[in-house]
């Protein structure tokens, strides 16, 4: 349907624009025909919805983004438009589509797309389109190119998904998925699942370790990721030589401090851990082949750790980010507590937001109709940690181990610690008795202190001038059943 619509109503995509750029001859041409009078043809635009950083429904060119360049420079204030489809679409579900459909009309009319701009949309929409919903051949015939030539200009890039895709199957089947697990969450036949964990080769790591290449570029020669290039690095060695290997040294007392995380491991997450940290839960509460248990996954740390020392893991979030498929969704809900249907684990490793500290940061991560269980009052929390301490109990082998990661939360960063009022504090205390209250023998607290570099000497100086009593501690509270 042709109307009239406001110019500045129209929005240009450039992510669903064909070309590198606008071409300024042909605005200039453009213009001089409207100020001869020349009439042009409607310019074709969709409505869409969910259009990033914008409200409501907007309209984008599909075709014409000369002609509108041109009407802008010489400030018309209304255009002729003429509708693609009459209902609004949604834009992130739909943006390949439009690109393919602004592609198909650009090579037949006005400045036509050149070879370089037709492989640029291929191979764009290649990246964008991993699940491949727009095979090649659909590809071709919106560029007017014959099948062969898709292919050949986007070859590397299937290549590395291919390669990317096989390294997620063999990252859940190290870390314990079945094959029938795998192939229903990657949409794959199961012979296709155990066809990739059986062949899947990387014989000349070692070889690539001793020209001196580091794990970021064998990571990225054989598209895995530095996690599964580590684990597959470490292959055969003891649970202490893996640790020489990191670099991270073997603590042997019962404090474990580190000042930094290691960014090798897991994603930048609110409340993260030091996967240091995780992987000495392994090595003294753990054997290889263990199944450890991670119910707030986070950014990951658990599973990439447990694919380095060889344990299984299944860990699971209520926002789990999407590139990580080993992070399982799961809410925890508060008036219905219910356990995720796995088998029962041999160490769950239990790393709950500190009560509000990170609350804004939570909630920014979750959904509308799920809350942050950073966002409870003090009552709802410890009746939250209470249940969750019995059903970890009840779906956990006879021989497991809980270990709790946790720390004073006192209210304390106002108020002089002559002061403070207990009421308003949960305390490592509290984790004890309601540990035990729910059948756990508590057999080790690991004192594993935060860095107090994350105060500056600003911040200090005016704390001790208002006696106010900071917290960096941070104890790991391991149960047995």
């Amino acid at each position: 349907m042709e109307t009239k619509m406001n110019i500045s109503d129209l929005v240009w995509d450039e992510k669903i624009y064909p070309r590198e750029k606008t071409n300024e001859k042909t605005i200039d041409a453009y213009r001089e025909a409207l100020d001869a009078g020349a009439q042009f043809p409607p310019i074709e635009v969709q409505r869409v919805r969910n259009y990033p950083e914008r409200e409501g429904e907007i309209f984008i060119i599909l075709d014409g983004v000369h002609r509108y360049d041109a009407y802008r420079r010489r400030k018309v204030e209304e255009v002729e438009v003429k509708d693609w489809r009459p209902e609004a679409i949604d834009y992130k579900e739909n943006q390949i589509m439009l690109l393919l459909e602004a592609a198909e009309r650009n090579r037949n009319h006005g400045d036509r797309l050149t070879e370089n701009d037709k492989k640029g949309v291929a191979r764009s929409i290649a990246e964008g389109d991993p699940k491949r919903t727009f095979t090649e051949k659909q590809i071709a015939d919106k560029l007017g190119v014959i099948q062969e030539t898709v292919s050949n200009w986007i070859s590397d890039i299937r290549a590395r998904q291919r390669a990317g895709r096989n390294a997620k199957i063999i990252y859940l089947s190290r870390l314990g998925w079945s094959q029938e697990e795998i192939a229903e969450l990657m949409g794959k036949d199961r012979s296709i699942i155990s066809r990739i964990v059986q062949n899947t080769k990387f014989g000349e790591m070692h070889s690539f370790l001793e020209q001196g290449k580091d794990m970021a570029w064998i990571a990225d020669h054989y598209h895995i990721g530095i996690p599964l290039t580590w684990a597959l690095c470490l292959e055969g060695k003891t649970d202490q030589e893996r640790f020489e290997g990191l670099g991270w040294g073997l603590r042997t007392w019962d404090q474990w401090s580190f000042n930094t995380c290691d960014e090798r491991f897991g994603e930048d997450w609110p409340g993260r851990i030091p996967a240091q940290l995780v992987g000495h839960t392994l090595f003294y509460f753990t054997e290889k082949g263990s199944l450890v248990f991670d119910p707030m996954a986070g950014g990951g740390v658990v599973p990439d750790t447990c694919l380095l020392f060889e344990r299984k893991c299944r860990a699971f979030d209520m926002s789990p980010p999407e590139h990580r498929p080993e992070i399982q969704k799961h809410y925890w809900n508060i008036d219905r507590l219910e356990w995720p249907g796995i088998k029962k684990a041999d160490l769950i490793l239990f790393d709950p937001p500190y009560f509000t500290k990170k609350e804004r940061e939570y909630e920014q991560k979750s959904h509308d109709q799920e809350i942050s269980i950073s966002s409870f009052n003090r009552e709802t929390y410890l009746d939250f940690l209470s249940q969750f301490f019995s059903l970890a109990r009840k779906n956990s082998k006879p021989t497991a181990r809980l270990a709790v990661l946790n720390a004073d939360w006192r209210d304390f960063q106002s108020t002089p610690a002559l002061k403070e009022d207990p009421s308003n504090s949960i305390t490592i205390c509290d984790y004890l008795a309601l540990m035990s209250k729910a059948g756990w023998n508590i057999t080790h607290r690991i004192e594993c202190p935060m860095s107090t570099e994350r105060f500056s000497g600003n911040i200090v100086s005016k704390m001790q001038e208002a006696r106010i009593l900071g917290t960096v501690g941070r104890t790991l509270l391991i149960g047995k059943k």
